[in-house]
């Protein structure tokens, strides 16, 4: 038995969506964890805990207002060891308690008596939390989950302390890069998908690639699943892990979370199913092993990718009906950008960490692809890095694509929240102005 500074073990909570008619859920859920942490304490005399990835409510718990962060406060205390939150992007579109991001954000650490970036000793292993900071601000996606300057500086300046400590780093949605499953027709469409995803997004992949001490990075916003081959991507030394929902807001009817116990050596990674109560080892790694290698999932347990349900798959790594694989069409357009069409649909690709970043636009409807140059004449198919625009042609005529300032050519789907929010409000006073005058 290993001495109680020698092992951790730590329940990984994805989105909560609390709400107050589900808490059944919930209170299965938080049990189901409670004991796999005391079976660690009792069995290996781990000191235990619990990390929550942020999204704290559901639509019925009012997500990012005081109330929300109550009941969320008491539901974590629940778990009746040390705990830690990030925030996510709901976390902070309590519109009607707070009138800015920074005012949100200081009303969710006045309730939780936390900063939301932290550092958290858990003797063979530091935990690193990062948060997303703005919603009202956001340029377009509100859902974007975005680390700002502040933080980034920081995490870079922990990084350096601890560069010789395993680290785990925690945050509500993956880096870009980090291979983990995604959906396209949501938050790649939206830009929404990767940490600070409209600005500069690589700079966390980078960020893993010169600190080989990030052993573990933690993150939900997808609402997927833990049966996937890419709920657990690996890029260098650190495994990115998906983690699932507790409660009923899953996409494909799952409800997980995860736990990891380890030691000075390494850890083992658990997925804990909330519909059956069992626990699945999904990976052990030794740090001496070198790079980490996630356990095959059994035929019964993987979900195949489907195209029609919206899922954005690899050709490599995705069967539909055992035998047929997704068919890509690349275009390259310059500047680090590949285009895809694939199902319908061309999506952009950032070619340096083969992830993809955007859509330019979802119903080929059967129309031909052609670049375009700067005097409108067509180029090459193979000569995408001078094309200033991709035009969409067929016989309702041609649909113009511009590149955007980022030098690819994926379209802005959605708006603030917030702002589209605010004029809902106008127009709900203009209307109650109006019938008062009548």
């Amino acid at each position: 038995m290993k001495t109680p500074a020698k092992r951790f073990a730590a329940a990984v909570v994805g989105d909560l969506h609390l709400s107050p008619k589900r808490m059944d859920l919930f209170h299965q859920g938080r049990k189901q964890l409670r004991d796999c942490l005391e079976q660690e304490k009792q069995a290996e005399g781990a000191r235990t805990h619990v990390f929550q990835l942020g999204d704290l409510g559901a639509g019925d718990a009012r997500p990012g207002t005081t109330q929300c962060f109550q009941l969320a406060r008491h539901f974590m205390e629940g778990f009746e060891t040390e705990w830690k939150l990030v925030t996510g992007n709901h976390d902070l579109e309590g519109f009607e308690d707070f009138d800015s991001d920074e005012a949100n954000l200081i009303g969710w650490k006045e309730v939780f008596q936390q900063e939301h970036h932290w550092v958290e000793d858990i003797g063979p292993a530091v935990c690193i939390g990062l948060s997303t900071t703005r919603f009202r601000e956001a340029e377009y996606s509100s859902h974007e989950v975005y680390v700002d300057e502040m933080q980034r500086k920081w995490f870079l300046e922990q990084l350096q302390v601890y560069k010789d400590r395993p680290v785990f780093v925690f945050t509500h949605a993956p880096p870009l890069g980090s291979g983990i499953k995604v959906l396209d027709e949501l938050h790649v469409k939206n830009r929404c998908a990767w940490l600070n995803h409209s600005e500069n997004p690589r700079q966390f992949i980078e960020t893993v690639a010169r600190h080989p001490q990030i052993k573990l990075w933690f993150s939900g916003h997808f609402h997927l699943s833990h049966n996937y081959r890419e709920s657990i991507g690996v890029y260098g030394n650190c495994a990115f892990v998906q983690v699932g929902v507790m409660g009923d807001c899953s996409r494909d009817g799952f409800r997980q979370s995860r736990m990891v116990a380890g030691d000075e050596d390494g850890y083992e990674l658990y997925t804990v199913d909330h519909g059956t109560g069992e626990i699945r080892l999904d990976m052990r790694h030794e740090y001496a092993d070198g790079l980490p290698v996630p356990n095959v999932l059994l035929p019964e347990e993987e979900i195949l990718c489907d195209p029609s349900k919206g899922w954005l798959c690899a050709e490599s790594s995705c069967l539909i009906d055992e035998d047929e694989a997704i068919t890509h069409h690349w275009l390259d357009a310059g500047f680090q950008c590949l285009l895809s069409i694939q199902d319908n649909m061309i999506v952009e690709y950032d070619a340096l960490t083969q992830a993809p970043v955007g859509i330019v636009c979802t119903d080929l409807a059967g129309r031909e692809v052609r670049w375009v140059d700067l005097h409108g004449c067509e180029l090459p198919l193979e000569n995408g890095y001078a094309a200033v625009a991709l035009e969409l042609y067929g016989k309702d005529g041609v649909e113009r694509v511009e590149r955007n300032r980022s030098g690819g050519f994926c379209r802005v789907f959605q708006t603030n929240k917030y702002h589209r929010w605010l004029n809902s409000q106008t127009v709900d006073v203009g209307k109650t102005t109006k019938v008062a005058l009548q």
